[in-house]
């Protein structure tokens, strides 16, 4: 399996999550899963490709549009044409979370284009599960260990993300250049419920802890419709005002 992910460089201009919400004093349960909206994930190229944030956008459509009971799959060529632009051409090179979502927001991933997205640093379990709860999906950067992509690439997709008991020290080290960008749609006590290289995987809230390097809340309107839903708690009033002095972009009202 492939990955994609490098690590994003420091832009001052990327808004931060505890600016608009108290997320401590929502109501967030203790378990949230949506996961059996959707049975089937498509690869999405990552198997031919290093696209994981362009697929991770992907899988983070599918998931919003299914829960809005419209369930939109973008394709292989969707995710293609998106990583081709952000490499210029060069299917092969990696991109960081950050230019990935630049691009979602400005351009579009297959036609889906992003209202904003917020940066949550190094997440806490409360703040990805919060992240879950408002949003439909949190947007994960990953620096995998040497342990979670060695055996059969065919079983890959399939196993569990834990720490196993016996794995040595250099094997669970953190590995920059096994950088992974993964959508996670779903929680409860014991694990994290993430969409990767065509399947719904679990990680564990410790390997979240260890090897999570990034996290990003997205707002889509794909998500956030004024008729259905709405994140309950977030300052969308300020977020435009301070989108309004960090982009050229006209923002289309929700």
């Amino acid at each position: 399996m492939l990955l994609g992910r490098v690590r994003s460089v420091y832009d001052a201009r990327t808004l931060q999550l505890q600016s608009y919400i108290a997320y401590e004093t929502l109501p967030v349960p203790p378990a949230h899963n949506m996961q059996d909206e959707t049975t089937t994930w498509p690869m999405l190229a990552n198997n031919m490709f290093n696209c994981c944030t362009s697929a991770a956008a992907g899988h983070m459509v599918h998931h919003w549009t299914a829960a809005n009971q419209h369930g939109v799959f973008l394709t292989d060529q969707d995710i293609i044409r998106a990583h081709a632009q952000l490499t210029g051409d060069h299917l092969m090179n990696c991109v960081s979370m950050l230019d990935a979502l630049k691009f979602w927001r400005k351009t579009g991933i297959g036609d889906h284009r992003i209202h904003s997205y917020v940066s949550a640093g190094h997440a806490k379990p409360d703040t990805l599960r919060a992240i879950i709860f408002l949003f439909g999906s949190a947007y994960i950067g990953l620096d995998l260990p040497s342990f979670a992509m060695s055996g059969d690439p065919q079983q890959i997709p399939a196993i569990p993300w834990e720490i196993p008991a016996s794995v040595s020290q250099i094997d669970a080290i953190p590995q920059s250049a096994n950088g992974h960008c993964v959508a996670a749609i779903g929680y409860d006590d014991e694990v994290v419920y993430v969409v990767t290289w065509g399947q719904l995987k679990t990680m564990t809230w410790d390997f979240f802890m260890r090897y999570t390097d990034e996290v990003y809340a997205v707002l889509s309107t794909d998500w956030v419709q004024r008729d259905i839903k709405c994140p309950s708690g977030f300052d969308m009033k300020m977020l435009e005002g301070d989108l309004a002095l960090v982009t050229e972009r006209p923002l289309t009202s929700l």
